[in-house]
Formats: structure tokens, C-alpha cells, sequence
């Protein structure tokens, strides 16, 4: 999940466009907007994995809604009302992973795949299907989305000045305290951008090399919806161990051609269905439609690095979501923390969403390409991380507040 950006980070991208940026397109004909949709509703039956959390948890069975999608479109007598309908369509399959955000910011994803290819390879079909699209299309698409979505904004930048140019101060993306009272060191970290994977890691070891004279240690993520997995496993778990750490990722996918593409390692060592058999598995996974791999992360210290002795809690919450979901996995697959606060958002066991060009559009569409399963094999997605200690609160801080109580109570 190296390149995925989080929503906090697409939305601030996404505003710094000027209004007075107009590229157009033609007005697509019924046929096109069709065959569009058609190709997108194929790619996702054959590759999607969700369908089946979807219908349990939000009593919606996507697939079967194919011919009202269909007639909506048909009705469309503009290209905003067509996009509308695919963001709707999108919206129904309740995947925070499943999106139109490499359209609407569209130089993010080609500029961050484009680099990644010189040292991953990997990732040229990523860029390769982004380039079935181009630059003028997608601004004309993120036009669209904030005539739809931020209509307000529209008229606010009529001196061309961007809201990158009106932020007089960001707020910090890390938080820390050290409440020696109750020998506790704590570490509040709001986002897991790829942006900042390099910006943080001088202040995370500060923080780090300090926190090992404490005996308690909360590692606070609360609210912190991903970016990338190698924030914290770059920057956070190599600081607090003295030797590698190795950590299973089991996942179940489907024998399509775009998982072929996209995730050719995914077919080299598959797994069958008998050689997994956690308890907990979906029904789905157990159809024959699917195929499995089982993979492990290692996370090697740092050179000076010694183990943390103390207590560690990895504070979370609903908002958890993504590579921070990822970490939680973490701590609960190998108890290396342990987890306190409310069920996290889930979905954070996989790896890079798979793209979808549409053909006549050029809208590109995002989808995850695999079923991630927590250690009982539960969908990761569906069960999300449920914390070893429950906190009930009405936010953050009371929860937050909460544990550090919990804590003084065990002096």
C-alpha cells in the first residue's frame, strides 16, 4: 500500500486546481457511456473481492443492480449526470479503496507510479493504465467532481491564487508527551502520507530513543486513516526491537486476467483453499473462485535500536483505516501490542489497489484486488481489528484520557 494516498491528503490536492481550469472533453453518446460502465461493472465482477461483505454488512448486492446502473445512464443527457451515476455506483460497494481518485488527482498517481517504476518494476502497469488516459481528460473529470461535490469552492479562487498559497500554518503530524507521573511515553501520529514517511523520522526516533526510559508506552493513531505501510515500518517498530520481526499476510484473490497484470507474484506460490482453512472464512472464499497466498513482512531493527521492556498499547479507533489498520494488524497477529480503544475501519491486509482506464471516458477507477484475512481468517475488511481492550468514549481525548488512567491503575 506504498502509493496509496489517504482522503485527507486527496481532498487538499484535489482543492489546489483553479477554477478558471476548463479543459472540456466531447459530450459522450449514450453508446459510449454504456459500453464504459459495461467494461467497469466486468473488470470488477471478475477481479473485486467485496461482493459478499457488501451484501452482509450493508445489504447491497451490487451485482444484481447492473440494469438499474444501466437505465440511469441512459437517462443521462450530460457527461457530469454520467459521472455522477459511476461515483454513485462506486460509492454502493462501500470500499473506502474503491474510488475515482486517480482521475481526480490524477498527477499524483502518475507521477508517484512514474517514480516508483526506476526502483520497483512492479508498478508499470499501474503506470501503463494510467496511460490509456491523459492529463486533459482527467482535469476535465476533477472539474466535474467540484461542480457536483464543491460546488462552494468554485468561484473562491477567482485571482488564481490556490488554497496551498491561502495555509499560513499546518498543524504537526506527530504529538508527543511524557507524563512521568505514571511513566508513560506517548505518541499521538495523525496520518501515515507517503509525503511524510521521510519528513517524520528524525522526530520519531527522538522519540523513540527516549520513550525506552518509561515503562509504558501508547503509540496513539487515532484517527489516522493510512498512507503508507512503510511509515511505520520504517519509521516506529524498528526503534523498539533488537531483532527481525517476521509477520504472516494471508489474503484470497481471484484468478482473473487483471490480477495477472497487476499482481503477477500473486500466482507463483498460490495456496489451496484446504492448506488455508482458517475458521472464520467467508463462505465466498470457499467456492472454488479463488485462489490464496500466504506472505510474510520482516521488520529488521534499526543498528542501535534495543528492545522496548515496558508495556506498549497501540490506541485506536473507528477512523483507523488502511496501512494504520495495517499496523493494528500487526499488533494483534503477533502481539507485540497490545490494542486498546474501539473496532478500527479495517481493510489494511493487501497491498496497491488495481486501476480500470475506462475506455471512451477515461475516467480511472481504483478497486481492491484482494480479500485480506485477519489471523482467525476472517475478512480484514469485514471484522476490521477488534481491540484486546474495549474504551468506550465520546472522542478522542476522553478515550485517550481514558487509557492513561487505565494505565495509573496498574502502577
Amino acid at each position: 500500500m506504498s502509493i496509496k494516498p489517504i482522503i485527507h491528503f486527496i481532498f487538499a490536492v484535489a482543492l489546489c486546481l483553479t477554477a478558471k481550469a476548463q479543459n472540456t472533453i466531447p459530450t459522450l453518446t449514450q453508446t459510449q457511456c454504456t459500453e464504459d460502465f459495461e467494461y467497469l461493472y466486468n473488470a470488477l465482477k471478475a477481479s473485486y473481492p467485496y461482493f459478499g461483505i457488501n451484501k452482509r454488512v450493508y445489504n447491497t448486492d451490487w451485482l444484481s443492480k447492473k440494469d438499474e446502473y444501466i437505465n440511469a445512464i441512459k437517462k443521462a443527457e450530460s457527461n457530469k449526470a454520467f459521472f455522477k451515476i459511476i461515483i454513485e455506483a462506486l460509492n454502493d460497494l462501500n470500499n473506502g479503496h474503491t474510488d475515482a481518485y486517480p482521475t481526480i488527482i490524477y498527477s499524483y498517481f502518475y507521477n508517484g507510479f512514474k517514480q516508483a517504476v526506476a526502483q520497483y518494476p512492479k508498478y508499470k502497469p499501474y503506470v501503463d493504465e494510467l496511460e490509456k488516459t491523459d492529463s486533459i481528460r482527467s482535469s476535465y473529470w476533477k472539474r466535474i467532481n467540484r461542480e457536483l461535490y464543491f460546488p462552494e469552492l468554485l468561484n473562491n479562487n477567482d485571482n488564481n491564487t490556490t488554497v496551498e498559497e491561502t495555509i499560513t500554518e499546518t498543524p504537526e503530524n506527530i504529538e508527543v508527551n511524557f507524563i512521568d507521573s505514571i511513566s508513560t511515553a506517548m505518541v499521538h501520529v495523525k496520518s501515515f502520507s507517503y509525503d511524510l514517511v521521510e519528513q517524520d523520522a528524525g522526530k520519531l526516533k527522538q522519540f523513540f530513543d527516549k520513550a525506552h526510559k518509561y515503562n509504558n508506552l501508547i503509540i496513539d493513531i487515532q484517527g489516522n486513516d493510512g498512507g503508507s505501510t512503510e511509515y511505520w515500518l520504517d519509521n516506529m517498530i524498528p526503534h523498539i526491537i533488537n531483532d527481525t520481526i517476521n509477520y504472516p499476510l494471508v489474503y484470497g484473490f481471484k484468478n482473473s486476467e487483471r490480477l495477472k497484470k497487476f499482481k503477477p507474484s500473486y500466482f507463483k506460490n498460490t495456496i489451496a483453499y484446504e492448506d488455508i482453512a482458517l475458521p472464520n472464512m467467508p463462505s465466498e472464499l470457499r467456492d472454488g473462485s479463488y485462489l490464496f497466498r500466504k506472505e510474510y513482512v520482516s521488520i529488521a531493527p534499526t543498528p542501535t535500536s534495543k528492545e522496548y521492556s515496558g508495556n506498549i498499547y497501540l490506541l485506536v479507533d473507528n477512523e483507523v483505516f488502511s496501512s494504520s489498520e495495517a499496523l493494528a494488524y500487526f499488533c494483534k497477529a503477533t502481539n507485540f501490542a497490545r490494542v486498546v480503544g474501539e473496532k478500527t475501519n479495517g481493510d489494511g491486509v493487501g497491498t496497491d489497489p488495481l486501476l480500470v482506464t475506462l475506455p471512451n471516458s477515461g475516467i480511472v477507477i481504483r478497486f481492491t484486488g484482494e480479500m485480506g484475512l485477519n489471523p482467525d481468517g476472517s475478512a480484514n475488511d469485514e471484522t476490521k481489528t477488534v481491540p484486546d481492550i474495549i474504551i468506550k468514549a465520546n472522542s478522542k481525548e476522553e478515550r485517550r484520557h481514558k487509557l492513561l488512567n487505565y494505565i495509573n491503575t496498574k502502577k
